[in-house]
């Protein structure tokens, strides 16, 4: 379970920390590609379940915090 406790937890790790940097610039890369008038269909659907798996991933750095 992500907490705010586990957000802080992984702010203070400089390494984990940079993970998530990446993983949010990523995130934000793939929405601002899927908002362009000329994405296909196609490669909504793919962006969209790359960011889910961006969250995903996300989500098990946070969980790993809170232990």
């Amino acid at each position: 379970m992500v907490t705010l406790r586990s957000v802080w937890v992984a702010m203070e790790d400089n390494d984990i920390s940079a993970m998530l940097v990446e993983l949010t610039r990523a995130h934000c890369k793939l929405a601002l590609e899927h908002s362009d008038r000329d994405t296909t269909p196609e490669r909504r659907k793919a962006i969209r379940a790359e960011i889910e798996r961006l969250r995903a991933e996300r989500s098990e750095i946070l969980g790993a915090c809170s232990l």
